[in-house]
């Protein structure tokens, strides 16, 4: 090789150099070969409970609700928790058997979920948003032993709990009459899907009706506080004194017995945040803001027109039971409203406020609204699907 060609070579590798560095002074002298950037990590996965009449997967409600949410969260991983062996049986649980069995059964399930083991955000419906309750303060807190907590729930949003009870039963006739959202199905949804929905819908009209005997009959006999649903979160203020004796439910979740459980108040101040949403025309729930821990006072007749005991005036709150006061000063208890019916809203509502708001991006992410008013309930999603209209319809 001559000495021409080695010097040429020698200035063509220093223009080069210069170049290069040229380049990096522009780009600020950021490295020339970056790394690939970090993967998008998934949403945080969803648990949602449903309420009376419905079940896990019915097709223009739950089952519609849960795939709108898997599009809206490219990725996340939903759960619907169904209790029993199929539909059918998650339906008629709906109505009879032992809440603190169906909690224990859905705890147990969850935690044997390795999709869930990183923590979950959980959605309630009208009564599964009392049920999530009960199972975060019995099976929160999140480190993976026994006594401590087998899950981590990371957000709790209920839509139309009845944290405080009913004190008059669901009307049967309200719930699942011919021109209830239900009965009318989208013509975008399968003849077979149609028919599927129907099915569940006149079951769940005969355990309702059965339910309801049993409540206005003898709400605190033995079987029927055991065995009736709605009749273990059934709050008499007339008969308070037996409503503490003898439901086997809602009197411990609520930490009203002399003993207070200091473990449901630890693993309910593990949540990020507590959201509850009430429904501005609810009648089908007594009383209808108890979605917002608000009761009537006892020895009170428990009718529509008598003054509510708001949460922040009860003991429950000032006494600190549960922990809601010590949510409540950082800022991680929201009451907020839907306006329309118990359980009426669209899917376009459900992503602004629910989606949107909350199971989008993280705690820090969100910006709050100031308080609002509102109602408590039931709840059964029958949705529109052709136009994103909708609604949620039962306990």
């Amino acid at each position: 090789m001559s000495p021409r060609t080695l010097t040429m070579k020698a200035s063509l590798g220093l223009l080069a150099l210069v170049l290069l560095c040229a380049v990096a002074a522009v780009q600020g002298a950021r490295p020339l070969l970056q790394a690939p950037p970090e993967p998008t990590p998934p949403p945080t996965p969803i648990v949602m409970w449903h309420g009376m009449g419905d079940n896990c997967c019915d097709p223009l409600t739950m089952g519609h609700l849960q795939r709108f949410v898997e599009a809206a969260l490219p990725g996340v991983y939903v759960r619907s928790i169904m209790v029993g062996d199929n539909t059918v049986e998650d339906t008629m649980h709906g109505f009879f058997g032992n809440v603190n069995s169906q909690v224990e059964e859905a705890c147990q399930a969850l935690a044997a979920d390795p999709q869930l083991a990183g923590g979950f955000n959980a959605v309630g419906f009208s009564q599964g948003g009392q049920f999530l309750r009960a199972l975060v303060q019995r099976c929160g807190g999140g480190n993976g032993t026994t006594g401590s907590g087998l899950l981590k729930v990371k957000q709790l949003i209920t839509l139309g709990g009845q944290h405080q009870g009913v004190s008059a039963t669901p009307g049967c006739d309200t719930l699942y009459s011919s021109s209830s959202p239900s009965a009318a199905a989208s013509s975008s949804v399968s003849a077979a899907a149609s028919f599927d929905s129907a099915a569940s819908a006149s079951s769940a009209s005969l355990f309702c009706r059965a339910a309801e005997a049993a409540i206005n009959t003898a709400v605190y006999s033995r079987y029927t506080r055991s065995s009736v649903v709605q009749a273990q979160y059934f709050k008499d203020p007339a008969q308070y004194p037996n409503y503490l004796k003898f439901n086997p439910f809602l009197p411990d979740v609520n930490n009203e017995l002399e003993l207070k459980n200091e473990v449901y108040k630890a693993n309910l101040m593990a949540l990020e945040r507590l959201v509850l949403i009430r429904f501005t025309e609810d009648t089908t729930v007594v009383p209808r803001d108890s979605s917002w821990f608000s009761t009537y006072a006892p020895g009170g007749g428990g009718t529509a027109g008598e003054v509510l005991v708001p949460l922040r005036e009860q003991a429950l709150y000032t006494e600190d039971w549960l922990g809601l006061k010590a949510l409540d000063e950082r800022g991680a208890l929201v009451m907020s409203d839907c306006p329309g019916a118990h359980m009426q809203f669209s899917d376009a509502w459900f992503t602004t406020n629910v989606i949107d708001k909350y199971l989008r991006g993280g705690v820090d992410d969100v910006v709050l609204d100031e308080g609002v008013g509102g109602i408590g309930g039931v709840a059964w999603v029958a949705v529109d699907v052709a136009d994103d209209e909708g609604g949620v319809f039962d306990l």
